[in-house]
């Protein structure tokens, strides 16, 4: 199996621990390959377990007793999630993770990763800020979900999708590298999959987006920020 040193240099919360410490924890920590659309965790089961994602892209989510699920976050390369029991015994995860494609994920003991943060008041601080930034996620995906209707939140979804995985394609626009389902993005704007396809058909018609297979090409930014601004395409 891979070598985890390199990951955790580019994890805040590892990085800041001692050369001595970060060895004790790659001899520990196992390293799995899950497949995609593999549950990784469930609601509610005991969080004894903390993750890295080293490579692949997982999804953390509520999923109603209805059954319909909202992504809250989506964890990528060095991702760190399951971190609910670093801040105190007896947790639970509130979330369920899931992959979105074939995934290398390191597992550390959750007692194991709390001694070696204890040692350390500067991962320590990293947690505590990687805690932070998710319930400031989690409070915009709230506000969004009350505040916006869908077309604004699909034009900020693919705005921050162009942003971390756009890059110039041949079609006069920016192609999202990362494959998403309609059901994903549905997922992630809490709508339904019905509902996002026809939005992003009448975002096609309007010259704001193409499709390369699964993949959507990002024609107009500026076309999007209008939408999120007014939920109108203006004409040009």
């Amino acid at each position: 199996m891979n070598t985890l040193l390199p990951y955790f240099a580019q994890v805040p919360m590892l990085a800041a621990l001692s050369d001595e410490t970060q060895g004790k924890l790659e001899r520990t920590a196992e390293q799995r390959q899950y497949r995609r659309r593999q549950v990784i965790h469930f609601p509610d089961q005991s969080a004894d377990s903390v993750y890295l994602l080293c490579d692949g892209r997982v999804k953390l989510s509520r999923v109603s007793d209805q059954g319909r699920e909202v992504t809250l976050y989506l964890i990528e390369n060095n991702g760190i999630f399951g971190e609910a029991g670093l801040i105190g015994q007896n947790q639970t995860y509130d979330m369920m993770s899931e992959t979105l494609q074939d995934s290398h994920v390191v597992v550390f003991k959750r007692a194991e990763l709390a001694n070696a943060l204890s040692g350390s008041p500067a991962a320590t601080h990293q947690l505590l800020t990687l805690i932070n930034e998710r319930r400031g996620a989690a409070e915009s995906a709230i506000a969004d979900l009350i505040f916006l209707e869908v077309p604004k939140r699909l034009a900020k979804l693919l705005i921050r999708l162009n942003d971390s995985h756009g890059s110039k394609s041949g079609r006069n626009g920016n192609l999202i590298k990362a494959k998403f389902t309609h059901q994903e993005l549905a997922n992630m704007i809490g709508s339904t999959r019905e509902t996002t396809t026809l939005i992003l058909n009448e975002f096609k018609r309007q010259g704001v987006l193409d499709f390369a297979g699964r993949r959507i090409v990002v024609k107009e930014t500026g076309q999007l920020e209008e939408i999120m601004r007014s939920g109108t395409v203006k004409n040009s």
